[in-house]
């Protein structure tokens, strides 16, 4: 995983924009006790940065033992067992009943490893929940821009790994906001985009404002796409 320090200048002002990161917690979780029930004895939260989901669990589900992980430090204002380090390349908890994520696995470097490397962290027929992204996240700077991750298929790498995917759902939400500048706030409040490296000019800035509205401004305001995706599968 990468973009630790985008994220952690994000940490301060990301609860209160993230807006459907927020709703993504509670749907999955939602998702996960309706499929699997509540009770879980050892579960571990990769990537549990300001806590949203981990409120979600908290809240929701019943456990003996709650391990969270993030790549600098516990943003959470919880006090649980944390895990720091790239989960790609740390060793990760065993006997697992429950590994869950939210909005995290897209920044994931090598996704196939990965989730081989989660089920040996899974008991047999151990819960891997996670939420992430498709393709048409963030659209319009995908489009303007060709800014966006490559986002991968989540299906077909579990299938691969050697889990049972249970649910698999893909959603379009849309946020609106009153000014251009607005949708610029809440991409560096949320850290949700990769940074390009590009120096912008006065000339850029004003070119991208004048696409974007032309193309995804209505009676709403701008349009800003997010592309929710959510996975339960079975480690067999």
């Amino acid at each position: 995983m990468s973009k630790e320090a985008d994220f952690s200048n994000a940490a301060a002002t990301y609860k209160q924009n993230a807006i459907v990161q927020k709703k993504m917690a509670s749907d999955l979780c939602f998702l996960l006790s309706k499929n699997f029930g509540t009770n879980f004895e050892k579960i571990f939260e990769i990537g549990s940065g300001t806590g949203l989901l981990t409120e979600n669990i908290v809240n929701n589900l019943t456990y003996k033992e709650l391990i969270l992980n993030d790549l600098t430090k516990n943003y959470t204002n919880f006090d649980f067992t944390f895990l720091k380090g790239n989960v790609e390349e740390i060793d990760l908890p065993k006997m697992c009943d429950l590994i869950v994520s939210g909005a995290c696995f897209q920044w994931i470097n090598n996704p196939l490893d990965f989730f081989v490397k989660l089920k040996g962290s899974l008991n047999k027929n151990g819960v891997l929940a996670f939420s992430s992204f498709g393709d048409d996240n963030c659209l319009q700077f995908r489009k303007i821009l060709g800014l966006g991750l490559k986002y991968p298929n989540y299906e077909e790498l579990l299938n691969l790994a050697g889990y049972e995917v249970i649910h698999y759902e893909c959603e379009i939400d849309s946020v609106y906001f009153k000014r251009f500048q607005d949708v610029l706030k809440h991409i560096k409040h949320t850290g949700a985009l990769v940074k390009s490296d590009k120096v912008w000019t006065k000339e850029d800035y004003k070119n991208f404002e004048k696409r974007y509205k032309e193309e995804y401004y209505d009676e709403n305001g701008y349009c800003l796409t997010y592309n929710p995706v959510y996975v339960l599968a079975v480690a067999k």
